[in-house]
């Protein structure tokens, strides 16, 4: 599992006073950086081998400006050319929100390809016990 503190800015905040919905997708990405990163190096210029099919997010209760959000991320299934994260954010200890997202490993032609073996084991480092 990865884990990431978020401290709300007050430019998150809508206009009904607490974090507003657009917000959270970017505290996500922010939460998998490390998992991203696993597959692609910013410096080489390419763009990175992975594109997302699916994405959803469920608000449970309002996110405020303090205290810090938790976010934690998990790998939930690992396929042939595809993996899907379960990532929650947590505010006081209350689950607030949570996502679950299909990546696509693409090859150098832009269509799916199977998964490089060093990525897998990395991924199985995150994998949800149990699953």
């Amino acid at each position: 599992m990865l884990t990431a503190t978020i401290r709300p800015r007050i430019d998150d905040l809508g206009p009904a006073g607490h974090i507003h919905n657009t917000v959270l997708p970017a505290w996500f990405q922010q939460a998998r950086q490390e998992l991203l990163a696993a597959f692609h190096d910013p410096e080489s210029g390419e763009l990175p081998p992975l594109l997302i099919k699916e994405y959803t997010v469920t608000f449970h209760r309002e996110l405020v400006l303090t205290p810090d959000v938790e976010i934690s991320v998990e790998v939930e299934r690992i396929g042939n050319s595809s993996f899907t994260l379960r990532e929650s954010a947590f505010q006081s200890g209350k689950l607030s929100a949570e996502s679950q997202v299909v990546y696509i490993y693409v090859g150098a032609d832009g269509r799916p390809a199977p998964i490089p073996e060093d990525g897998k084991v990395f991924l199985n480092q995150h994998k949800t016990p149990g699953e």
